[in-house]
This record gives C-alpha cells, structure tokens and sequence, in this order.
C-alpha cells in the first residue's frame, strides 16, 4: 500500500494547502489541510495544522486508543495549535482538514470543512466525508428547483465550521470504520479538485483519468485541471492509495 501525492499552485500567488503521509507498522494516515483563502498566512495554518495532527497520532500509538479516538484528539489538537500560532501573530485565520488512516481493510477519518476524501469503486465516485460549506445547503435548493447545480457549486465556497482555534461547529468523524474492497481508491483533496471532480454528471473522461492505473492518480488529476486553464483555479492537492 502506497500513498501518491501531487500539489499545484493554480493561479494563485502562494500555495495555501499542506498534506501528510505516514506510514505505520500496520496502515498509512493520510492528511490534508487548505489554509482558508481570503484570511491572513493561510499556508501557516495549514502547515501546522497537519504537523500537529500527525504528530499527536504518534503519540497517541502508544497508549492503546482506538482510531477513532486517535484522530479526533489529534483533531483538537490540531486545532489549539492553529489558535496558538494566531495568538502569536495577533491574525486571524484558519484551515480546512481532513485525514484517514487505512489499516486491515478498513477506512477511518476525520474532517472539518469543505475538503472531500473520495471512494473511487466500479467506476463511481463517492464522497464519504460530510461537506461543511454552504454547497451543502444550497444542494437542496437544487434538488427543490430553484438554484442550478453549477450555481451551488459556485456560490457555496463559504465555510460553516474550520480550524481556527475556537471549537469547530462541524465535526465529522464515524464511529464505525469504513470497509474497503480490492481495487478501491481512496483520494484526499483540496477545492481546487472540485471543478474536475464533482461536476453534476461526470464525464467519461474523467472517469477513465480515475480508472487509470498506469501512473499515479493525483498526477494525472493536477494535469487535467492544468489542461482546463480555469482563470480562476485554485491551490490544489490530491493524495491517494490504492486498496488491492
């Protein structure tokens, strides 16, 4: 089991977001974070967010939690950090996070904000994790007729619950891990996926990028969106691992 990682800038001055990857005795713990846009070092949130996140999961190895445990207590540890580093620099800001850790078959994660951990399987892509931006309102204007898919996909980048230092509003973390089967990919991102990855019908094309195994996924990802020379794209981050 091996994790792939690629970044790109997009058309933004400095890269925002910050990922993780280690390994473990007995599975990997994945993670990546996208410093907020529009508030002051987002990059510093970011960075130490993720920093923090992975270095509690260690230290938690020890004491015999369960995952789960493990990962939300890395969460609010997290969390305090990026307050901390704000405290220091009288700013404010914070960053989206989401990580997983794959062991034994199994899928386990936790998150806040909008970043998606994707299950890519039969040719289907399924977001497992919850969406704390207002996309996830506005979808149901769209299912009730009166806002367009492209519209919610547009307008709902505003997030209702991040790392900041204060108690997140919106944490999403299952209780029961998630099982995987051979051939599942499991892929971590930044927004600036979105436009590639969550349109309302996906295309062949990108379900064949999905599909391919001949090099890894999050190259062939940051190509494409690099391909479709959005004005407007933003950081972007993807990280995955194949299941066999």
């Amino acid at each position: 089991m091996k994790a792939y990682v690629a970044q790109w800038i997009g058309k933004r001055e400095k890269q925002e977001d910050s990922y993780a990857v280690k390994y473990y005795p007995d599975g990997v713990l994945l993670v990546v974070c996208d410093g907020m846009g529009g508030h002051h070092h987002g990059a510093m949130a970011s960075r130490t967010a993720a920093d923090a996140f992975v270095a509690d999961f260690d230290e938690s190895a020890a004491e015999g939690m369960p995952v789960v445990e493990r990962l939300r207590q890395a969460l609010d540890v997290a969390n305090a950090a990026v307050g901390r580093q704000f405290c220091k620099c009288e700013s404010y800001g914070g960053t989206t996070l989401v990580a997983a850790y794959i062991s034994g078959g199994l899928l386990w994660w936790v998150s806040v904000g909008d970043s998606p951990l994707f299950l890519w399987r039969r040719r289907r892509l399924a977001r497992l994790n919850e969406d704390h931006s207002l996309r996830a309102i506005f979808l149901q204007y769209v299912q009730a007729g009166s806002l367009s898919y492209d519209e919610a996909m547009q307008q709902g980048h505003r997030l209702r619950s991040a790392l900041t230092g204060e108690q997140p509003s919106l944490v999403d973390a299952p209780a029961t891990p998630y099982p995987l089967l051979p051939g599942d990919r499991i892929i971590l991102a930044s927004d600036g996926a979105d436009d590639l990855l969550l349109p309302a019908i996906m295309p062949d094309s990108v379900k064949d990028l999905l599909d391919c195994r001949e090099r890894p996924l999050p190259a062939l990802v940051v190509e494409a969106c690099m391909k479709r020379e959005d004005a407007q794209q933003d950081n972007l981050t993807i990280v995955s691992v194949d299941w066999c």
